[in-house]
């Protein structure tokens, strides 16, 4: 499993959504269309005993990638880097559910299906990994204490050849002025669990790792209009941190194995911010500082506008920069008695954009269904050490 992958599946275990303070916004931050009613069923919701599904939502993406790396094999010569040639499909369902007053449940069933996979495969040395099919089921339970707090309990599981992860954790947050200001703590264990291949191919029975992160944030409300967010975590991971496979070129003209440090430390700090505009739009900023003890810094920071055209239809626009450092022992000719040593392109220095764009039709209907909801969108990410990605995404939701 691909860095990058595995950092979307840590987004969603423990990803916080920011809504804006004004009762005229949505929680994405653009206005509402017109209710078709005034009644309070029809604004809040009729109130249902029992386990009830409120929504359902999928949504398919494909991601394209192409470029090469250091860490791949395969190149025009020893020395040269290699492919890094991926193509994902990932189609995933989303049920949101209440159970009584106080119980809310989220259920996400995502499913890959990974075709030239150079990133998840020993390169040309083996094919075991080219064609691989992924899955996982995470589930987040939020039980209501009193008005004020609640309480979620995380759990889920992801299966993949040659790869099996498990995370659980709990999260709790507690309202403050009226609900002005909202506090938030959470934790997160993730265990992953995988076969050990060396750069040749050849299995070494199976190996492990775990990630154990602490977060705290604090969410308020500035203006009727304005909300912003401050959040750190704080991630140690442990184990074999590496793929396994990975090689790095050495001066004596052949490829040695990846080594890496058995634990890492890692901070990061999020700040977000979400301004509804008075022209039917709304505007989200981002920006993230990140450290770890391997000696690598970052700084992301995104801008999303929001912009509603019709009082049915929404379209949305995206910019994302990223840099980094790199860690103190990257490199792409490594003495062979070197202690640590990665060729990664994950791990390397480079400048990261993002663009992106979307377009978003919420249809009110006076049935059992309620509304539909209709997305199509599409973000290029390219970097500066030789990586780029196309990402396309449809979905559909339902509220009942």
């Amino acid at each position: 499993m691909t860095v990058r992958r595995r950092a979307a599946r840590a987004a969603r275990a423990v990803g916080l959504a920011l809504s804006l303070g004004s009762p005229a916004a949505r929680a994405d931050g653009t206005p509402p269309p017109p209710a078709a009613s005034m009644d309070d069923a029809s604004i809040l919701g009729a109130r249902r005993a029992g386990f009830h599904v409120d929504s359902v939502s999928t949504r398919i993406t494909s991601f394209d990638q192409t470029g090469h790396g250091y860490q791949a094999q395969g190149g025009a010569t020893p020395l040269a880097p290699g492919s890094e040639r991926l193509t994902v499909l990932e189609p995933q369902v989303e049920v949101d559910a209440t159970q009584g007053d106080r119980m809310k449940h989220r259920f996400l069933v995502p499913i890959d299906v990974v075709t030239n996979a150079s990133a998840d495969a020993i390169d040309v040395v083996s094919a075991a990994s080219r064609h691989v099919e992924a899955g996982s089921i995470d589930w987040a339970g939020t039980y209501k204490t009193d008005a004020a707090s609640d309480v979620t309990v995380l759990a889920g599981l992801h299966l993949e050849n040659p790869f099996r992860s498990w995370h659980g954790g709990v999260a709790a947050s507690r309202a403050f002025a009226d609900g002005d200001t909202v506090v938030s703590a959470s934790f997160l264990e993730v265990m992953d669990w995988f076969d050990r291949f060396d750069i040749h191919g050849g299995r070494w029975g199976r190996t492990d790792r775990s990630s154990t992160t602490a977060s705290a944030g604090v969410t308020q409300i500035l203006t009727p209009t304005t909300v912003a967010n401050v959040n750190y975590g704080l991630t140690l991971q442990r184990g074999e941190l590496g793929n396994t496979w990975n090689s790095v070129p050495l001066t004596t003209f052949v490829r040695g194995p990846e080594l890496l440090p058995k634990e890492r430390v890692r901070h990061a700090l999020v700040l977000r911010a979400a301004q509804f505009l008075p022209w039917d739009g709304a505007l989200h900023l981002y920006y993230r500082f990140y450290d770890d003890d391997w000696g690598n810094v970052a700084h992301s920071a995104q801008v999303e506008l929001l912009q509603r055209i019709s009082p049915l239809v929404h379209v949305g626009a995206l910019y994302r920069f990223h840099t980094q450092s790199g860690v103190g022992f990257f490199t792409t000719l490594a003495d062979p008695s070197s202690g640590l040593r990665t060729a990664d392109s994950d791990l390397a220095p480079f400048d990261a954009q993002t663009l992106g764009g979307k377009l978003v039709i919420d249809v009110p209907v006076d049935s059992e269904i309620r509304s539909m909801h209709f997305e199509v969108g599409y973000d290029r990410y390219f970097r500066t050490n030789d990586l780029q990605m196309n990402v396309v995404t449809c979905a559909t939701g339902y509220r009942f």
